[in-house]
């Protein structure tokens, strides 16, 4: 669930001293990724894929989808599990156009260091541009891309996004209903979301 927004200023100064010290926790050691943030952040689905494969858990509130995916071939869509209907949840189906929805990231901001199933990533808030992230996606991809794209109805919509030290996506979050805003600190009722972990990670042979 997305957390109300603290004052920037000691969040970005906490968090840094936070990330170096997650880490020693979990699969990924390097307490999160350096670098700009809209490069650290764009350049991720990149990364992710570039593993030869990966676990996947998406989530809703009364929905789900899980599978272990290798990435050279992944499957077309994931069976959508629970009593909520899956065409309110596209992105159960398919969860790596998500990923790649990543790279229309703009208005990107550091938020702080937090462990995603026990490694250490760094959360970003951000807006996905649909146009910049169907044009930035590699053309084997994009007709997946697009078809989510279809099926979410908006240009933009907001989003969270968590990175571990090699670059790779850890969890995504993004709301059910694209119109909606991202909720400020003085927000008293939080939106429902859709949230896509990345796990267990398989590099390529070296």
């Amino acid at each position: 669930m997305p957390l109300p927004r603290p004052a920037r200023r000691w969040v970005a100064l906490a968090a840094l001293v936070a990330t170096a010290a997650m880490g020693a926790c979990g699969e990924g050691r390097s307490g999160g990724p350096r670098g700009e943030p809209e490069v650290v952040v764009r350049s991720s689905p990149d990364r992710t894929f570039a593993a030869t494969a990966v676990s996947l858990d998406a989530s809703a509130a009364d929905a789900q989808s899980t599978a272990r995916v290798v990435l050279v071939d992944p499957p077309t869509a994931l069976e959508v599990r629970g009593p909520g209907p899956a065409a309110d949840y596209p992105e159960l189906a398919d969860p790596l156009a998500l990923v790649d929805m990543v790279r229309g990231a703009v208005a990107v901001e550091p938020y702080g260091g937090q462990a995603i199933r026990g490694v250490s990533s760094f959360r970003y808030e951000l807006v996905v541009n649909v146009d910049r992230a169907l044009a930035a996606s590699p053309s084997h991809r994009r007709d997946e891309v697009a078809a989510l794209a279809g099926r979410m109805g908006r240009p933009s919509f907001y989003a969270d996004v968590w990175v571990d030290g090699d670059g790779r996506l850890r969890r995504i979050q993004v709301p059910v209903d694209k119109a909606t805003k991202r909720p400020g600190n003085r927000d008293r009722n939080t939106p429902a979301v859709v949230t896509v972990d990345l796990f267990d990670y398989e590099a390529p042979e070296t």
